[in-house]
């Protein structure tokens, strides 16, 4: 069987990454730089642990809602070149392909087929992981207390706001309201509170059937009663 020589994680600095560096413990933690409008405020809260690649040509591609078509394929091209073990933060709540264990499975097939040993490499398979599919991120929070992780360092010290004001995570972004779900779930208040982002926004989507996420629906809900 071929070797596992060293485990890459794909890192963004927000708090499924931030959490999975905790408990799966990579051998090299890399973030790659696409100089979209948030990077700026993710780059600044790495430390001296993180591998910087530059990478601006993707932010040429990011639609309105902040998806860029093809991105973990092209990050897990980059991420091969540093080990062959390669973990996506993935939840049970993403619904991009690019971000399921279909895309793991056959990326995987893909690169290690390109490295087969050749005139240019002695060889080797690579793996992409996705140790958090399975959970939420509710559950992801959970598990890292549970790891010893401290919740304060992953409240604060984690960053994935796509809308910042004045550097500071807005509250009413897809990523601030799921990850004060998961923290309020985990019995933690952060601050700011998207409490009222949600019942705004989030809750006549629900109520309509067009979010789409029932486990993460339900988690919304707990969160809003408690």
């Amino acid at each position: 069987m071929a070797e596992r020589t060293g485990k890459v994680l794909l890192y963004s600095g927000g708090m499924d990454s931030f959490a999975l560096r905790h408990i799966w413990k990579p051998d090299v933690t890399l973030y790659v730089n696409l100089h979209t409008a948030y990077s700026e405020r993710e780059i600044s809260r790495l430390d001296d642990g993180v591998t910087v690649v530059d990478c601006p040509l993707l932010r040429e591609f990011e639609r309105p809602n902040k998806i860029i078509p093809l991105r973990n394929l092209f990050l897990t091209c980059i991420a091969a070149q540093f080990g062959n073990v390669i973990a996506i933060g993935a939840t049970a709540g993403d619904r991009v392909r690019d971000k399921d264990f279909e895309f793991a499975s056959r990326t995987s097939d893909l690169l290690s087929y390109i490295w087969r040993p050749d005139h240019w490499t002695e060889g080797k398979h690579i793996w992409i992981e996705l140790p958090f599919k399975h959970l939420t991120k509710a559950q992801i929070v959970g598990e890292f207390i549970r790891a010893g992780g401290d919740a304060s360092a992953l409240a604060t010290q984690s960053f994935s706001c796509y809308a910042p004001v004045d550097g500071n995570a807005c509250g009413e972004c897809k990523p601030c309201f799921r990850k004060w779900v998961a923290f309020k779930l985990n019995g933690v208040d952060i601050q700011p509170s998207s409490g009222d982002y949600i019942r705004r926004v989030i809750l006549p989507q629900i109520e309509s059937g067009i979010y789409g996420r029932k486990e993460e629906e339900q988690e919304i809900l707990a969160a809003i009663a408690l």
